[in-house]
């Protein structure tokens, strides 16, 4: 359904009728929301990366052979960033635990050229592509059927857009889809250490530029 159409003109005032933003509550300039999670389009990556990996895994057993190797770098338990064993510290580091970094480098590659090929003949033969294409026409049916739909302002919903949605403590500020609060809503104990880790993140990066320079 066209969103410029007579029809949907009609179905979205039915829908928001009586309504009022679902995350501040305002009335005012309403539109129609389908969550993120519930979009076709998110619906279809997230099936698509999902099984894409699950192939890669696959293809790595079968068809490919990697060794370990020491890439120069370690970490300590004081500075848990991997840097160069050159490195000089402000701070003598905690040398207990010290981890050294390593990398898997192939070695061997039987499918090399083939990676796509093989991956679709594994979606057609396991039956997976029809799955797929099954539920991403159900998120369509969905999504055309206002099932997941929400009523949100506009500044909310310009803030959904961004990945960002109404902090659940001031009811005011917008925070990260990864924070449980915004950051003037943090327990004090809580902010203290975000501002701590900061602190030493930049006195790190300080560090490691000056070794470069020297």
């Amino acid at each position: 359904m066209k969103r410029n159409s007579k029809e949907w003109k009609e179905k979205r005032a039915e829908f928001l009728k009586g309504k009022t933003c679902a995350w501040c509550g305002s009335s005012d300039s309403l539109c129609i929301h389908t969550p993120l999670a519930f979009s076709p389009a998110k619906v279809s990556s997230e099936i698509y990366s999902a099984s894409y990996a699950r192939f890669r895994e696959i293809y790595r057993q079968k068809y490919q052979k990697f060794e370990c190797m020491l890439t120069g770098k370690h970490r300590h338990k004081s500075h848990p960033a991997w840097h160069k064993v050159s490195t000089v510290h402000k701070i003598y580091p905690d040398d207990t635990d010290l981890e050294d970094q390593y990398i898997e480098v192939l070695v061997e590659d039987l499918g090399e050229g083939n990676f796509k090929e093989l991956y679709h003949e594994w979606l057609e033969e396991t039956g997976i592509k029809e799955l797929i294409e099954d539920e991403i026409k159900k998120a369509e049916d969905d999504c055309e059927a206002l099932a997941n739909a929400v009523a949100l302002c506009k500044r909310c919903h310009f803030a959904s857009l961004r990945g960002m949605e109404l902090c659940p403590v001031c009811m005011i500020k917008y925070k990260s889809l990864r924070y449980e609060t915004c950051f003037n809503c943090l327990p004090e104990v809580k902010r203290a250490e975000f501002l701590a880790k900061q602190e030493n993140k930049n006195d790190f990066s300080g560090n490691t530029e000056q070794t470069q320079e020297k």
